[in-house]
């Protein structure tokens, strides 16, 4: 069973269970949150909704740059 924690984003409280270590969880939420700010700096009219959105494309963008890049590493050992 999961543990219930607690994050701030934006200002925003969510809680959510999860089966990760809590400390990891915080990590993750302070990411998003820096990234989300970092947004919400550049678009500063920006409606929640469209800075939540900018951040997971901006997080999802990362994830497939790395996960690409696992690939040509796992191709350059073989």
């Amino acid at each position: 069973m999961g543990k219930e924690v607690e994050v701030k984003i934006l200002g925003n409280k969510y809680s959510f269970l999860t089966d990760r270590d809590v400390k990891e969880t915080l990590n993750i939420a302070m990411y998003v949150d820096e990234e989300a700010r970092r947004i919400k700096e550049e678009n500063p009219y920006s409606s929640e909704s469209t800075i939540a959105i900018l951040t997971a494309l901006n997080i999802a963008d990362k994830i497939f740059t790395i996960g690409s890049e696992i690939e040509k590493l796992g191709r350059y050992v073989e």
